[in-house]
């Protein structure tokens, strides 16, 4: 009899297991001190994609979907306005299939945030403790804060010379990862860290990076990304065709490049959040003011999710030429397309839709644009 009820025992526990969905987690969580509120989980930018939400209860909140494969994500944790300048309502982590315990306290959310079941999480914050104790992390950023700087100038010289150093930190460091674990050519951690600091790399340093790892593992999430970003990275360097795409202003009038072939092409990309990309108004309008009448055609990109924004920044700029959007911001195709990480980013077009210069700013973008239109 005892033999009997054991084989039945298995047999249900072999049942539920063939019934949970590969790929599939939950979250049971815990938010110490917070009554009421929601929580959503997104998965990380530029993909931003909601993977579930629900309210928490007496301070506890539980969430569940399907991940084809771990990757960061995000949990936004939202309350009563009076409650949500009290503390960090947003925290990352790495989420894998399988049943995580989560656990945090109103006061510190980003301090005490503890995640259960989830080893990759636990590599995430050790790899990132190492990196961050070595000194070409510290010296990578203090030239990161000073790009950002020379950016806001517009001083395109300078974060030219500072990338360049900045590269070169983030190659020593993406070199430290690969050492950091015998594993790292098919680390999700390590694959996620190296898309990050390979971001603003060339097309052939991001090939050499994806090919660090190992062969079967370049389909995974994190290096297929790197992949895709080579590609499309070598294709956007001056002289290249400048892939078309279609967009329409906020009344509703498409636009597509190739309708202009045979003129020069000036396409901005923005955002009615980006303050950098107000200052470069003015000398945008000196382009146009300085290119009307000749075969000449301007265009910003808006990177905007919320129509209502978009509408109300082209109200209130009134730009003469036109403005367009898809309203996918950086996960749209155009955004995609032509590798825009940061705006302001500025492309200029030749009369044959080849690419004839990209970074344009301020000064030197208005002589580039008096000098080819005046040859």
């Amino acid at each position: 009899m005892k033999i009997i009820i054991l084989c039945l025992l298995c047999g249900f526990l072999c049942l539920g297991c063939a019934d949970k969905e590969e790929g599939s987690f939950t979250i049971t969580g815990q938010m110490k001190g917070l009554s009421d509120g929601m929580v959503r989980l997104y998965t990380y930018p530029p993909s931003n994609l909601l993977l579930d939400s629900c309210r928490i209860k007496d301070g506890k909140y539980y969430l569940k979907g399907k991940i084809e494969e771990a990757q960061l994500c995000l949990l936004y944790f939202e309350s009563r306005a009076v409650q949500q300048e009290s503390f960090m309502p947003m925290v990352r982590f790495f989420l894998s299939p399988g049943d995580l315990k989560m656990y945090s306290e109103l006061q510190d959310v980003k301090g005490t945030f503890r995640v259960e079941n989830c080893p990759l999480n636990d590599d995430l914050e050790a790899c990132e403790k190492y990196l961050k104790g070595l000194p070409e992390y510290k010296h990578a950023m203090e030239l990161t804060d000073d790009i950002q700087l020379a950016f806001h100038r517009s001083d395109m010289e300078t974060v030219r010379t500072l990338s360049g150093l900045r590269d070169s930190l983030f190659l020593g460091l993406i070199d430290r990862l690969f050492l950091w674990k015998e594993d790292a050519p098919r680390n999700q951690v390590v694959a996620y860290l190296c898309s990050q600091y390979a971001a603003p790399l060339s097309g052939e340093q991001l090939r050499d990076v994806t090919d660090r790892f190992d062969p079967a593992f370049r389909t995974s999430y994190y290096v297929s990304q790197m992949v895709a970003a080579a590609s499309r990275e070598t294709q956007l360097q001056p002289g290249k065709p400048f892939p078309d795409f279609k967009a329409c202003n906020s009344e509703g009038h498409s636009y597509t490049l190739a309708d202009f072939r045979g003129k020069y092409l000036f396409v901005e990309f923005s955002a009615s959040w980006c303050g950098w990309c107000k200052l470069e108004i003015p000398y945008l309008q000196t382009v146009y003011k300085n290119t009307r009448g000749k075969d000449f055609v301007m265009f910003t990109v808006n990177l905007d999710e919320d129509r209502a924004k978009w509408e109300e920044d082209v109200k209130k700029h009134q730009l003469p030429w036109p403005v367009i959007s898809d309203l996918e911001a950086f996960k749209s195709p155009v955004a995609q397309n032509y590798n825009v990480s940061g705006i302001p980013a500025i492309y200029l077009i030749d009369p044959q839709g080849g690419i004839e210069a990209k970074g344009l700013r301020r000064e030197k973008m208005i002589e580039y644009i008096n000098t080819i239109l005046n040859e």
